[in-house]
């Protein structure tokens, strides 16, 4: 099996049905059964070539003989899997992408379109490194492949330097973090156990329990470790939420929104399997999921239901979660799609759908009780918007302000966590720790 053709038929089903770029290839990874090599060589171009669409496109219409022509998709795909090894990728000489592209265009669209597929790709492969330059925003979102509105957006909120460093982070390569469950096994056994298979991993500064993967990450999830529960696939700001909810041993606690359940399960460990823990979401094939993995953890106490947290009732609890639905675009570096998927109005439609979770839950957290709001969102509608709206019709609470132990440069106010990836080498995750004050 040719990564080219794999990449091919995987770029055009994620187009069709619409699904996440990662669930598509695996899929297709689990009918084909690609070695290793084609494997690796097929995430690298599904992956570049979904990140870098829309400057590929420019350079694209730029070479056509007519530039505004609509290409139909399956034309335009291959055109951008060549056009991406022709300039930004140095896998395979220049004259051994153009051939190989032309002879996949007469085998999986015909002979007609070969004409147009050499001419264009030969025309880009004399043109040399495409370089962009020009005024903020309109080329700079060219330039680094992003939607005009999100650059806009951005640039108002960070400036456009950092902006600039945003979309540069999210462009780069991606990596992977583990964290290590501190009930199982020590941090030298984990880094040893992952050396004896090739699996390098350092520890994220001022932690005990997070790795970044530096080598090996397509072992990890097939490793005994993984497969036991001992290590879990989390960001360090994704973690960062469960320990500033800080729960207890011997505590009641409610994860709302909890699928997939990483952070279910980190609080589980913080809870050291006692006290009560409930974790619900609205989505059924999701908690299943949730209930399998807890077998994986050994968390057979965790109890899994479905609610909808937006209207639903729940138990009292000591602390509560909220890591609300959101755009995502905090992790635009792990899943680029989330670029060209999310749209300018959905944001408000995000904030009224976390506002009315926020409103009800806050129903069933007791008096002194904590509850930590959160999104993967860089975006302040679903942000400090939510959070000014709430305070605003709900006094029963106020941010509290208890010490922790995170970075203090992911606080711009205290109580309040808001990084930035560049900066702090993690995704874009906001949370709040609400304290319920009483009526």
């Amino acid at each position: 099996m040719d990564a080219r053709l794999l990449s091919f038929e995987i770029l055009l089903e994620f187009e069709k049905s619409k699904r996440w770029l990662r669930n598509v290839r695996n899929d297709y990874f689990g009918i084909k059964t690609p070695p290793r090599l084609v494997r690796e060589r097929t995430t690298v171009l599904t992956n570049e070539v979904v990140k870098w669409q829309r400057l590929l496109d420019t350079i694209i219409n730029t070479n056509l003989h007519k530039p505004l022509v609509k290409l139909k998709f399956p034309v335009r795909n291959l055109l951008r899997l060549g056009v991406y090894e022709l300039l930004m990728d140095e896998f395979s000489p220049d004259y051994a992408v153009v051939d190989s592209y032309v002879k996949l265009s007469r085998r999986n669209i015909g002979p007609h379109i070969t004409g147009l597929i050499n001419a264009v790709l030969r025309k880009i492969s004399g043109s040399g490194k495409y370089v962009f330059n020009g005024k903020f925003p309109e080329n700079i979102a060219v330039g680094l492949s992003y939607p005009n509105w999100l650059v806009e957006k951005w640039g108002t909120y960070y400036g456009m330097d950092d902006t600039i460093r945003l979309c540069e982070y999210f462009n780069g390569p991606s990596q992977m973090m583990v964290r290590r469950n501190w009930l199982k096994i020590e941090h030298d056994v984990l880094v040893q156990k992952l050396l004896d298979d090739k699996i390098y991993v350092k520890r994220f500064p001022l932690t005990e329990y997070y790795y970044i993967v530096e080598k090996g990450a397509g072992l990890l999830l097939k490793h005994q470790l993984f497969q036991k529960g001992l290590i879990s696939v989390q960001d360090r700001a994704a973690g960062a939420v469960v320990e500033l909810l800080n729960p207890k041993p011997g505590e009641t606690v409610l994860d709302v929104c909890a699928a997939p359940g990483t952070k279910t399960f980190y609080i589980a460990e913080m809870m050291q399997g006692t006290g009560s823990l409930i974790a619900t979401d609205n989505s059924e094939r999701r908690m299943k999921l949730c209930e399998q993995d807890s077998m994986r953890h050994n968390q057979t106490w965790i109890k899994w239901k479905i609610n909808d947290a937006a209207k639903d009732v729940f138990p009292k609890a000591d602390r509560v979660l909220i890591d609300a639905p959101c755009s995502g675009t905090g992790t635009i570096g792990q899943k680029s799609e989330i670029r060209w998927r999310r749209k300018l109005n959905q944001l408000q439609e995000f904030k009224m759908q976390q506002l009315k979770i926020l409103i009800n839950v806050s129903n069933y957290v007791k008096d002194g009780g904590i509850l930590c709001y959160a999104t993967c969102s860089l975006e302040k509608e679903e942000n400090w918007d939510v959070i000014k709206a709430f305070l605003k019709l709900n006094n029963r609470y106020k941010i509290d302000t208890s010490d922790h132990y995170l970075p203090k440069k992911w606080f711009k106010k205290p109580g309040v966590m808001e990084t930035f990836p560049p900066r702090d080498n993690v995704i874009g995750m906001f949370a709040v720790r609400l304290r319920h004050i009483g009526k």
